[in-house]
């Protein structure tokens, strides 16, 4: 988390999950991030972020928007344990920082 904030990168993690499980999620890791709640799955769905009952719900999406609001990365899991890596984020972030 630590070396994002140095790349100048902020987490915005948005939960659709029903309304308990999203208040769990926020008092286990509020403290570090802001957690945000698409109730309407608006959000979600323009970010073209899929579900699948079989693989437990909503996959997980991860985008990396510059601050031109440009999408520089998009990465979209096919299971809940599927997610980016730490060193490829980190790697992105890196070049947006050079580019700019």
């Amino acid at each position: 988390m630590e070396k994002i904030h140095e790349l100048d990168g902020y987490l915005y993690p948005i939960l659709t999950d029903n309304e308990s499980n999203a208040i769990k999620m926020e008092q286990k890791y509020a403290r570090t991030y802001p957690i945000f709640y698409d109730e309407t799955k608006k959000v979600t769905k323009s970010l073209k972020q899929e579900t699948k009952i079989s693989k437990l719900g909503r996959l997980p999406g991860m985008l990396i928007v510059d601050k031109k609001g440009i999408v520089q990365y998009a990465y979209y899991g096919d299971s809940m344990k599927d997610i980016p890596n730490n060193a490829d984020i980190l790697e992105v972030l890196t070049k947006i920082n050079k580019n700019n």
